[in-house]
């Protein structure tokens, strides 16, 4: 059963991979304000081909970033304290 940062990263992934021109992944994680934002972004990075590079590296960064949410292994407390025999 997946815990629930994962189910999160999947609905992400998917909205980046299929939506990510259209920052669909930004209106579904942060809502209308910060999604425009995302838009105006995606707009004036196709203007150029510094930013059309620029914003690939973003799009490439965050689904790594996400996919790492399913390797990462929950916080186990580790005991510390000094075994001097």
């Amino acid at each position: 059963m997946l815990r629930k940062h994962e189910k999160e990263a999947l609905v992400s992934l998917f909205l980046l991979s299929f939506g990510a021109v259209f920052c669909l992944d930004r209106f579904y994680e942060s809502g209308v304000g910060e999604g425009l934002l995302g838009l105006l972004g995606v707009l004036i990075a196709f203007f150029s081909i510094i930013g059309i590079v620029i914003w690939a590296i973003l799009v490439f960064a965050k689904m790594f970033r996400l996919l790492r949410k399913f390797t990462e292994d929950e916080e186990i407390p580790k005991i510390t304290g000094s075994s001097k025999d």
